[in-house]
């Protein structure tokens, strides 16, 4: 009887210690759209005005979602793997029958070093709640869409088509640079999350996935089809830095 007790004591304090240890998910929430508002569409408000944009094809970005792309900003070479300052983009709404994807822009960004990290989706669930997950992208990514934003000009970070997705938990599942974002994004190194949930037992579910990606561009075809659509997206306003843009890139 007294051994029994004891189990059940032990397993409570176990399951009290994983609770405790547990950070809020209040950063990824935040940051993954619980409690971000839309960013708007919105005009220049100088002439050193610049746009920063990438395209991203995914089965995961799909009609009624809200959807968003993260941004780290690269102050040094080591941020560009192990970066912390995290900027989410506008949402992408995908309209019906588009397949999942879109364009994304961070508007009247301040010149510097971008790239990108990691994108999210957000479909209501019970009550003002969204249920959001996170994607890591891979270091590939990360690497290719490296962009140093000059004032006055439009960037593009490439289009990228991405592949299957897994739930960062199993084992071998994210590269160095995904696993350094987890930890960005939850605030706990994922190999603690993993210890930590292994004493309950791994769930079925986890919010955040990695992704691999099918293919990337930058090439000149790609940069057209980004301004095109910048164009259509974009406040009229934004019109002349576009068109300078896609000058400079011919």
């Amino acid at each position: 009887m007294n051994r029994m007790v004891i189990a059940i004591v032990a397993m409570a304090c176990l399951v009290n210690a994983a609770c405790v240890s547990k950070p809020p998910k209040k950063q990824f929430q935040r940051l993954a759209g619980e409690f971000v508002s839309p960013v708007h569409i919105t005009k220049p408000v100088d002439q050193q005005s610049a746009v920063i944009g990438i395209t991203l094809k995914s089965a995961a970005w799909v009609p009624n979602t809200e959807d968003r792309l993260y941004l780290v900003k690269v102050e040094n070479d080591r941020d560009l793997y192990e970066g912390t300052k995290l900027i989410p983009t506008s949402i992408v709404s995908p309209p019906p029958g588009a397949g999942g994807g879109g364009t994304v822009y961070v508007q009247n960004v301040p010149p510097g070093r971008y790239a990108a990290v990691a994108f999210s989706t957000s479909e209501k669930g019970f009550g003002k709640v969204r249920e959001a997950t996170l994607f890591l992208l891979p270091k590939s990514v990360v690497t290719q869409s490296d962009t140093t934003v000059v004032p006055g000009g439009i960037h593009f970070m490439g289009e990228y088509e991405v592949g299957a997705s897994t739930m960062v938990l199993q084992e071998n599942a994210a590269d160095e640079v995904q696993a350094h974002y987890f930890e960005a994004f939850w605030g706990k190194p994922l190999a603690q999350v993993i210890a930590d949930l292994q004493v309950l037992g791994t769930p079925a579910y986890f919010a955040v996935h990695t992704v691999n990606v099918k293919r990337g561009s930058r090439d000149a075809e790609a940069g057209a089809r980004f301004h095109a659509t910048a164009k259509r997206d974009l406040e009229p306003s934004w019109a002349p830095v576009i068109e300078r843009s896609r000058g400079s890139a011919k």
